[in-house]
């Protein structure tokens, strides 16, 4: 089978801090999925890893969605699955934010991010692309921290206490919230 890349930009609302929320949960189900797919009409078998980053521009939130396919190189396919899988994963990403719970918010201007070493980093921390230090390794090589105390935030308790913890930049504040984790799934699909 040959191996190929390929990739997206996704548009999503971003002019509350609900939606920029919603926007990373998504992105953060997307990030490292791999699926086994099987196209039930021509019966074409392929696998696809994908990795996501993201930017914050005029009000709208951008997934950048890449692919590495391995199986023939069939872009319409491949972008067809990848859009029901972006609707099940928002339809998912949607649950989890109706059972989020605000945990803490700080200016923007107090919190700053880090590179961490391979060891601190939190697989639980979803932070966006665009906060990250320059020399970082997206999306999990860098945290948060808060400049008043030096300590990182949220700090490692609160994270162990939740699935999931959000950092959501809105308006000059970064608000923390925390969701439940993602429900793993069976990654091998049927494409109708």
């Amino acid at each position: 089978m040959a191996t190929w890349n390929t990739g997206w930009e996704i548009g999503f609302p971003a002019e509350t801090a609900d939606e920029i929320l919603l926007a990373l949960v998504v992105r953060d189900l997307i990030h490292g999925a791999s699926y086994d797919v099987e196209s039930e009409e021509t019966g074409v078998e392929f696998a696809v890893d994908y990795s996501a980053g993201d930017e914050l521009e005029d009000g709208s939130y951008h997934l950048l969605l890449m692919a590495e396919v391995d199986g023939p190189e069939d872009a319409a396919l491949v972008q067809s699955f990848t859009e029901q899988a972006v609707e099940e994963l928002l339809e998912e990403a949607e649950a989890l934010v109706a059972e989020r719970t605000a945990l803490a918010e700080l200016p923007l201007e107090n919190v700053r991010f880090e590179v961490v070493p391979e060891d601190e980093e939190r697989w639980d921390l979803v932070i966006p692309d665009w906060l990250a230090p320059d020399d970082a390794e997206v999306p999990f090589g860098f945290r948060s921290f808060d400049t008043t105390s030096g300590e990182p935030a949220p700090d490692n308790a609160t994270l162990d206490a939740h699935g999931r913890v959000v950092a959501v930049p809105f308006d000059g504040r970064v608000f923390f919230v925390a969701i439940p984790a993602p429900v793993e799934h069976e990654h091998s699909e049927n494409e109708d």
